[in-house]
Formats: C-alpha cells, sequence, structure tokens
C-alpha cells in the first residue's frame, strides 16, 4: 500500500514540478537606465517638487506637534 501511495505521489509531483518549469514568460522590451520615457516632463518635475515641499512640510509640522506636547506635560 505504501509502494502505491508514493508511486501516485511522485506523479502528482512530477506533474505540478513540469507545470511550475513550463510557464511561458511575456515579452518585454529591455529598459535601459537613465532614459526616461517621453511625456511630460515638465508636469513630472513640478509633480516631484510639490510631493517633496509637502513632504518636508508635513515633517515639520510632526516635530512641532510633539514639541508643542511635550512642552505641555512639563
Amino acid at each position: 500500500m505504501k509502494k502505491i501511495f508514493k508511486k501516485i505521489l511522485e506523479k502528482v509531483f512530477k506533474k505540478a514540478v513540469q507545470k511550475a518549469v513550463n510557464v511561458e514568460v511575456p515579452e518585454v522590451e529591455p529598459v535601459e537606465p537613465g532614459i526616461e520615457p517621453d511625456g511630460d516632463n515638465k508636469k513630472a518635475i513640478w509633480k516631484f517638487i510639490i510631493q517633496t515641499i509637502i513632504s518636508i512640510l508635513t515633517a515639520m509640522l510632526t516635530v512641532f506637534g510633539a514639541a508643542s506636547c511635550v512642552s505641555a506635560m512639563h
């Protein structure tokens, strides 16, 4: 009984491995580092600048808020 069960498991695992190995990979265009895609470069730059400013202001406000809570406790 053990031999039959073992053979069945071996066949199942072999089929599972074959399916996993035979996965088709779609064709992907190679990407060269340093080359930006065409489009709204000015828009992307301004978006980055605005997000950076917002992040800096958020961090500053968080620090001031935490400092005011700490000083209020003393």
